[in-house]
């Protein structure tokens, strides 16, 4: 019997091992060359749970295969650090030179998506009690019968200067001298305002980054709901529109992402990338932006990292990214449920100039 069992595990062991090792590789892989690896590294959490679970049953076996399951685990301890942030939680006295915010704020609730009363009002409190020096906003509204930008820029008065162009906004309480946008293939509705600030007599460029989405339409979402509670019939359908939304947006990004990297090198100053990505830390849009750079998470993040609370299963999409001339005095993820996302901030500091 017990022969059977280990032979039918086995044969499952085999298959979660074989896709969590093809989801350390979406980093790697163009999605535009290869879409499948892409597909895996959005599935690499529920693989590795699985394979957790497949460990303890052949470590309780006491069986090899519990060896060859432990080095597939092992190999991907560097992807789980982008997933899980491993650092305690202290009282930062450390000093910093700069403390950064990015929100995606859903358009300050203007169909009122939340279903709560006041949340635009509840958002601009919120971000009024941000202390540090930058806030980047992404899906900031224009003008419309429920909302008033104007009325939110006033609202931000603690931030003097401003720049908004395509539903991106940067705040500030230090001068902007110039901003810029990185300009997307028209079929596109993602966006990029990058803007050099001088604080304290260092010029530094903020990119506000809000890459392509799955653009789940109500059919999608449904499908998304009922399966999260069990219920649908139409599984085969419902699976087919939803891979091919997530395929054209991980092909659509990946593209972006080039084009983001491109600008980045060719930064005169040192910057800070940050945004929404729509995208997760196993996919090869957030590895082709932040190679060479360093995530404020990974240097400072603690517990789970996910930023995103919508109807999609939760990820971390939402990054604050740096230059080598900084490093992260501090990363903090708050869980105020204002947007579909939560906000992210980080506290900056200058590296010594010898380094």
């Amino acid at each position: 019997m017990f022969k059977l069992v280990d032979k039918l595990i086995g044969i499952i062991t085999l298959v979660a091992m074989l896709g969590l090792a093809g989801s350390y590789t979406a980093r790697y892989i163009d999605p535009n060359t290869f879409i499948f690896p892409s597909l895996l590294g959005l599935a690499y959490p529920y693989l590795l749970i699985a394979n957790v679970i497949l460990l303890l049953y052949w470590i309780a076996r006491w069986k090899k295969m519990a060896f060859i399951e432990l080095l597939v685990l092992a190999i991907g301890i560097p992807v789980f650090r982008t997933y899980y942030g491993t650092h305690k939680e202290k009282n930062v006295t450390e000093s910093y030179d700069l403390q950064i915010l990015s929100y995606n704020v859903r358009y300050f609730d203007r169909y009122g998506w939340s279903k709560h009363k006041n949340t635009s009002e509840k958002l601009l409190d919120y971000l009024n009690h941000f202390p540090g020096d930058i806030i980047c906003l992404q899906e900031f509204p224009e003008k419309s019968a429920s909302i008033n930008p104007q009325a939110i820029i006033r609202e931000l008065s603690s931030y003097p200067y401003h720049r908004i162009k395509k539903n991106m906004a940067i705040f500030s309480r230090s001068p902007i001298i110039t901003c810029k946008e990185i300009t997307f293939d028209k079929k596109y509705t993602s966006s990029c305002l990058y803007c050099d600030i001088v604080k304290s007599g260092d010029t530094i460029r903020i990119y506000n980054i809000h890459l392509e989405s799955y653009k789940l339409g109500q059919k999608e979402r449904k499908f998304v709901k009922d399966i999260s509670e069990g219920v649908g019939n139409d599984l085969s359908e419902g699976v087919k529109n939803l891979t091919s939304r997530i395929t054209e947006a991980n092909k659509s990004r990946a593209k972006q992402a080039r084009q983001i990297k491109t600008v980045l090198q060719h930064s005169p100053y040192p910057f800070i990338v940050c945004g929404d990505f729509n995208d997760t830390p196993l996919s090869y849009t957030y590895q082709t932006i932040e190679k060479g750079l360093q995530d404020s998470f990974i240097e400072k993040g603690r517990g789970l990292g996910n930023t995103y609370i919508g109807e999609f299963p939760s990820f971390r999409i939402d990054y604050i990214l740096h230059s080598p001339h900084y490093q992260t005095i501090s990363y903090f993820r708050e869980t105020v449920t204002l947007s579909d996302h939560y906000p992210i901030q980080s506290k900056l500091k200058k590296r010594n100039r010898k380094n």
